[in-house]
């Protein structure tokens, strides 16, 4: 496949910051209805897919699969996801990647032994790299989820962590291109939380030699930029603002139940 560029900013279709670049999947719809630029749809899905592959990793575990069957079976729904241009069935006034992957990784297990064949007889050869960390860094999300018994449940809130990692690893990429990466990682327990309680402005600021004040305006800016990073993700995955606002609802809630 070759390199595309399918990146736009944020700013130039919704009137938000420009440092976040969006991929819509109002790309990769448009593209399975009119055949319009196709690899430019097939490596926005691709990449959609290759954040939000531990979701779907924990939704075929929740299924009763073993580590390496559920790793196989990502893998080929994906594969077969990109080879049979199933984004091309797609329900636009559903609008949202999360639930068309839901159902169509539903509907890939439920024949999973006939896709099986259908694969190994030579189909869906651009499978997503599946790096070691990633397989085990999934795994680990799902233990830690083990306990919840529903498996859509455990979709979203799986679907939920990768967001909140996608949009702290773009405002990371962020500060580290504006040469503030250790003033990033030194906030970042304000936004993303620990297992420790954050310092307190005063012992910060005296760490980071400045003011209070300054530390506070640093936060202030930090978590603005994060729920802007959040937004310019959740636009990746739907189709209006009005979604995007639905979609970070949901999801942010669905981190907080029990």
């Amino acid at each position: 496949m070759r390199d595309v560029n399918v990146n736009t900013r944020a700013g130039d279709r919704h009137g938000g910051s420009d440092l976040f670049p969006s991929t819509h999947w109002s790309v990769v719809f448009a593209a399975g209805r009119t055949q319009f630029e196709p690899d430019i749809a097939r490596v926005a899905l691709a990449e959609l897919c290759q954040v939000y592959w531990a979701p779907l990793y924990s939704f075929v575990r929740s299924r009763g699969y073993t580590v390496h069957d559920a790793q196989d079976l990502t893998q080929s729904f994906f594969a077969f996801l990109l080879e049979h241009r199933l984004y091309a069935r797609a329900d636009r006034r559903k609008g949202r990647f999360r639930s068309f992957l839901l159902a169509s990784i539903k509907n890939f297990l439920a024949d999973a032994a006939d896709k099986e064949r259908t694969l190994k007889r030579g189909g869906a050869q651009n499978l997503l790299p599946l790096h070691e960390a990633q397989a085990e860094e999934a795994e680990s999300l799902f233990q830690s989820r083990s306990g919840t018994r529903n498996g859509d449940l455990l979709f979203d809130r799986s679907w939920a962590e990768a967001l909140v990692h996608a949009g702290l690893e773009r405002l990371s990429a962020d500060y580290k291109l504006q040469g503030k990466e250790q003033l990033f990682n030194e906030l970042r327990i304000f936004v993303a939380g620990g297992a420790e309680p954050p310092p307190t402005y005063a012992e910060l600021a005296d760490r980071l030699q400045m003011t209070e004040s300054t530390l506070r305006s640093h936060v202030t800016r930090l978590r603005a930029r994060y729920r802007e990073a959040l937004r310019a993700e959740v636009r990746r995955t739907v189709d209006t603002e009005t979604q995007v606002d639905e979609e970070l609802h949901e999801l942010l809630q669905v981190l907080t139940e029990v």
